[in-house]
């Protein structure tokens, strides 16, 4: 009888073994699944951290074209300003021809009389 009890110990420790080695043989499998999933994870994330980066680089060139913008435009705003500081009102020209017109008369009279004077 002890060689039957051999024989059932060892077909249960075979058993035993088998069961432990299907197990071994799957987390074996689910180690490799999941390396080649870290894998294309650490690749999908090296291409997203590629494509921040250029995105801020675009976004960077962006606001330095924005930034050139607004200084052509403050540049004009100024121009527009000095423009206008520079510009004479129809009313200041229309007392500019006056007074042109009244030193006229007064430089013919002023004229007229030396030269009246000196025949």
């Amino acid at each position: 009888m002890d060689n039957a009890v051999l024989k059932v110990n060892d077909i249960g420790l075979k058993s035993e073994l088998e069961k432990m080695f299907a197990k071994v043989k799957n987390l074996a499998e689910k180690y490799n699944s999941v390396l080649g999933e870290n894998k294309l994870i650490k690749e999908k994330v090296k291409d997203l951290e590629h494509s921040v980066s250029d995105s801020k680089i675009e976004i960077s060139n962006k606001n330095s074209e924005i930034l050139n913008k607004d200084r052509e435009i403050n540049d004009l705003k100024s121009r527009l300003l000095d423009e206008r500081k520079n510009k004479i009102s129809i009313e200041e020209k229309s007392q500019l021809k006056s007074r042109i017109k009244e030193l006229m008369v007064r430089l013919d009279t002023h004229l007229e009389q030396k030269t009246s004077n000196n025949l």
